[in-house]
């Protein structure tokens, strides 16, 4: 892995990044949400229920925070999904409620080999269950 890679995490879980398909489809209906900084916690309040949320990145959280209106921060409701219009764009955080997972700081390869493997081994059991 190149040193400039080392800070980047690859990891679509609770707390982490977004996947386009989860913004486009699943991502309504929002709601207002109120946000509270407790250091790398946020205390969020959605539809009168308050909880605490993390991710892997609050620094960028507290920068959109920092820019932007109360009335433009939202929630998915039912979601601990928080989006923040600033005022060029809106950013998207994949939040969670649950302890925060290790980010995934590198990307590994499928083993080829045991895949070819697996398959050569699903037709052989599948040619025989035809016979």
């Amino acid at each position: 892995m190149s040193k400039e890679n080392k800070n980047i995490c690859y990891s679509y879980a609770g707390g982490h990044h977004f996947h386009y398909i989860a913004i486009n489809r699943a991502s309504n209906p929002r709601v207002p949400a109120q946000v509270r900084v407790l250091g790398e916690a946020f205390q969020v309040t959605v539809e009168g229920v308050t909880s605490f949320w993390f991710t892997h990145n609050p620094q960028r959280l507290l920068i959109a925070l920092a820019g932007a209106k109360p009335e433009n921060i939202e929630a998915t409701q039912g979601r601990t999904w928080l989006f923040v219009k600033g005022d060029y764009s809106t950013d998207c955080f994949n939040m969670t409620n649950e302890p925060l997972t290790p980010c995934v700081r590198e990307l590994l390869q499928p083993d080829m080999k045991e895949s070819n493997r697996i398959v050569k081994e699903r037709e052989v059991k599948a040619k025989k269950n035809n016979n």
